[in-house]
């Protein structure tokens, strides 16, 4: 009997022993679930989620920055991705966790006055029962959580790609800002010598003065953008560099000829949503704990054990034994009730974000489309006839038919329609990135 006993012990730990799993593979299969979302390549990580091309870095940033070049940078540079990746860890150890077994309990008793042994050993077999179950459960929790970790990357890589376009936009506001400064303080510097030969009234060349300031106040303003932004890109890419050190591209591509349906939209988002595979797999996870609840809510403990007892001399006895807790009062009811209330939630919040998905795919649509329009309107309309005024403008100044100042007045409206241009440009490309967000993979 101690012979079998003492096997069944070596068994349980054997089985104990062999409860692990391999982080490195939580790590790839999340850069499995990246690489057809974010367009470049992604890096080979180690077990710890961590990459050591600095070296590959460095030759990026030595080069204009594009949304590739820039997603490459952070994926391999942030820290705070390092932090994402740590998180399978956790659920990784859950997984082993739950794989192990109780260690047995050795309690041994020896009383002095009348030399008398005792001892024994106990061990938990509702573990042993209960493991396998208990370990789907956490394995479906596992790939919950790399869903998870996959949508929080590539969230993090929709933001790089945000504060990319925000920095060109500030750059180019900037350097439009300074050109018309330049045509203000020009015109200002006019009217003052215009006015000292007597041929400008007071009143005009204080207007065109302060026109000059508030130009002055604005070109200080886009440079303080220009500045935020480029930190704010740092900060996306978790490089240790200054903004300033940053390599911009001179501009934003150019719009593509046209964009998906909403309805095609919605069916991707569905089917890619890494949060919405989540959700789901939650549900299955709930679905399986409920079932570990059900199976042994009438039985949540048990022990085998074996023990033995005698006196110096005389006759040792021993013997297996068996105890287990008799369902009289507790009888699982509330265990089983939160398991159901927490699979009944997960249902109902996988439910909830299929709706605001959909909600969200409309919304962002509907952003992107209004952003194309007004880029449309500026490019087709409002750009050239800015243009055509500064033309007709110069014509009527080169036959002294206006003054200097309508024709710089012309050129700074022609100025401020370009910024417009720019900005319109850069909200539809952060309407793009916000759509991507929403449909869970970049758009062709």
């Amino acid at each position: 009997m101690v012979a079998r006993f003492t096997l069944l012990i070596a068994v349980l730990f054997g089985l104990g022993a062999c409860a692990h799993g391999s982080l490195q593979r939580d790590v790839r299969t999340v850069d499995d679930l990246l690489r057809p979302r974010v367009g470049v390549g992604v890096p080979e990580r180690s077990a710890l989620g961590t990459t050591s091309d600095t070296v590959v870095v460095a030759r990026l940033l030595a080069q204009p920055l594009t949304p590739e070049t820039a997603v490459r940078v952070a994926l391999i540079a942030h820290p705070g991705l390092r932090a994402m990746y740590a998180e399978l860890g956790l659920a990784r150890a859950d997984v082993v966790q739950a794989a192990l077994l109780a260690n047995p309990v050795i309690s041994l008793e020896r009383f002095t006055a009348g030399r008398f042994l005792e001892f024994g050993i106990a061990a938990s077999f509702i573990d042993l029962l209960s493991q396998p179950m208990r370990r789907r459960v956490a394995e479906a929790q596992l790939v919950s959580a790399r869903l998870r970790v996959a949508d929080e990357v590539f969230r993090h890589v929709a933001d790089v790609r945000a504060s990319l376009v925000e920095a060109v936009v500030a750059a180019q506001v900037r350097e439009i800002s300074e050109r018309a400064q330049a045509a203000a303080a020009a015109s200002a510097a006019a009217a003052t010598a215009i006015h000292a030969a007597g041929n400008l009234q007071e009143l005009d060349l204080v207007s065109e003065r302060a026109a000059a300031a508030e130009f002055v106040a604005g070109a200080i303003h886009a440079r303080g953008e220009s500045h935020v932004s480029r930190e704010q890109l740092v900060r996306a890419l978790g490089v240790s560099g200054t903004g300033a050190s940053l390599i911009l591209p001179e501009r934003l591509p150019d719009l593509p000829d046209a964009d998906p349906s909403v309805d095609s939209l919605v069916a991707l988002a569905v089917t890619n949503r890494l949060d919405l595979a989540a959700a789901l797999q939650d549900v299955n996870a709930a679905g399986k704990a409920l079932g570990l609840t059900r199976r042994f809510r009438l039985l949540p403990d048990g022990t085998l054990s074996f023990a033995g007892e005698g006196e110096d001399g005389g006759p040792f006895k021993s013997g297996p034994g068996f105890s287990i807790p008799l369902p009289f009062f507790d009888r699982g009811q509330a265990r089983v009730l939160a398991a159901q209330s927490a699979l009944r939630a997960a249902v109902a919040r996988q439910e909830a974000l299929t709706l605001a998905v959909r909600a969200d795919v409309r919304a962002a649509h509907a952003l992107l489309m209004s952003a194309r329009a007004r880029f449309e309107e500026y490019r087709a309309r409002v750009v050239p006839l800015r243009r055509r005024v500064t033309e007709e403008t110069q014509l009527q100044y080169n036959a002294m038919a206006i003054s200097v100042f309508g024709l710089l007045q012309a050129r700074q409206g022609e100025l401020s329609a370009g910024q417009g241009y720019i900005d319109a440009m850069g909200d539809y490309w952060k309407a793009r990135i916000q759509l991507e967000r929403a449909v869970g993979t970049s758009l062709p």
